[in-house]
């Protein structure tokens, strides 16, 4: 069979330039677990344009909220042309009724334990409405089918998968919903012969916390060590109070990493729980990974029930006060799946569930304590004042070593801030 495996993009017409573009590994590893026999191709749409002339058996397609809409119309275009559809992902993994609509086949959970079912199936004609798979065991994988999935990146970044699995439940977040909140590691082995395999410089540790689990992290990092790569990852806060494996993370090759840290106000470290529950904790955290020669890459979250209209100008100031690398500024979305998510429907608070604008960078629902265009203006206030230029020239002098990075995020983060549109959904003003 011809099998077209797409990640779909969340608007043809727009896509995130190419500093912030995140590269993915999902359909790479679902060609790992193919039989050879069948002709596989890769589209990632984030990179490459997807013809629309092309005339598969089947077509796979990963989804997550925001670039569920763009998927579901593919879907229908390829059906249409005869093709059996399967979908899978987070989306369609908690909202599986929805996704059915548009497929022969919905996958709910991990593909490792039900996609070879899923094949054989198809090829027989008898596919099966929904498969359901808990978590993988991550110690008998394929490798990733990496030459279907090369594209033109920035860096030329190669994505790397250690772990899965979160133990923490942030109410935002489906993470552990999806993937559970045992960590499970792929065998370090297996990730020091995938890189060799993948044979880049640069690489993208996908992981939501790549330290989870301290004593699997020690292991990879001093395995990583000598094939002298560069990496950068996401990490929980808890990660400079750990000055071994900062050292260890530096020194196989980490130079910057992603930090949840969600908020600078107090109230609501304290009702999330964070390892740090008071600003100076959080600066001296940020103090020391930045001094082992890591970049700190903060992402805040506007919008929580505790905050108000001043929750913009303090954010920037203590991010400008720590003078960190970078800074994604998002705003609470309540993702399907999520506990934030039944409580603002619950509550009638939310005016749109138009997919498309679920995409943790527009208002969509009622905040508890400022108008939802308060909210969007403040974000792009927020985005905009600490991508001005006297902000990246301020905290140069704290990044210079790593010059490249440093402008590449900034000036990518800059362009995207300054031709952003107000970032509130429609209907806004017709909640009550």
């Amino acid at each position: 069979m011809k099998i077209l495996l797409i990640s779909p993009c969340q608007d043809a017409t727009h896509r995130t330039p190419g500093a912030l573009q995140i590269p993915q590994i999902a359909l790479q590893l679902v060609a790992g677990l193919t039989d050879p026999k069948h002709e596989i191709r890769i589209v990632e749409e984030e990179f490459v344009d997807l013809d629309m002339s092309l005339s598969p058996d089947v077509v796979g397609l990963s989804l997550m909220t925001a670039n569920a809409p763009r998927g579901y119309a593919l879907a229908d275009h390829f059906r249409a042309k005869g093709a059996k559809v399967v979908l899978g992902g987070i989306h369609p993994s908690v909202l599986p009724e929805e996704a059915a609509a548009h497929a022969d086949a919905v996958v709910v959970g991990e593909a490792e334990e039900v996609w070879p079912q899923v094949v054989a199936d198809l090829e027989a004609g008898r596919p099966k409405p929904v498969y359901r798979a808990g978590p993988a065991d991550l110690t008998n994988v394929p490798f990733p089918r990496r030459e279907l999935g090369r594209v033109k990146r920035w860096l030329n970044v190669i994505p790397v998968m250690t772990t899965r699995g979160c133990p923490y439940n942030c109410e935002f977040c489906s993470v552990s919903r999806i993937y559970g909140r045992k960590i499970r590691s792929f065998p370090v082995d297996w990730v020091v012969e995938d890189i060799k395999r993948a044979g880049g410089k640069v690489h993208l540790i996908l992981d939501d916390n790549v330290i989870g689990r301290p004593a699997y992290a020690e292991e990879l990092f001093k395995a990583l060590k000598p094939l002298n790569i560069y990496w950068v990852g996401q990490a929980s806060m808890s990660f400079a109070l750990r000055e071994d494996l900062m050292r260890l993370a530096y020194a196989s090759g980490c130079r910057a990493l992603f930090f949840g840290m969600e908020t600078v106000s107090e109230e609501s470290m304290k009702r999330m729980k964070k390892s740090f529950r008071d600003l100076q904790d959080v600066a001296d955290g940020i103090r020391r990974i930045q001094a082992a020669g890591i970049r700190f890459h903060a992402s805040v979250v506007f919008g929580f029930d505790s905050d108000d209209t001043r929750i913009f100008r303090r954010t920037v100031d203590f991010l400008m006060t720590c003078r960190v690398h970078s800074v994604t500024f998002n705003i609470l979305t309540p993702y399907p799946g999520t506990r934030v998510y039944d409580t603002l429907k619950g509550e009638g608070r939310l005016f749109t569930e138009d997919w498309r604008h679920y995409n943790h960078m527009t208002v969509v629902f009622r905040p508890a304590r400022m108008t939802a265009l308060e909210l969007a203006e403040g974000q792009l206030y927020a985005r905009r004042t600490f991508f001005r230029w006297p902000s990246i020239l301020r905290r140069f002098a704290t990044h210079w070593r790593h010059p490249v990075l440093y402008a590449g995020m900034n000036l990518a983060y800059r362009h995207s801030a300054r031709h952003a549109h107000t970032p509130v959904a429609p209907g806004w003003d017709k909640q009550a």
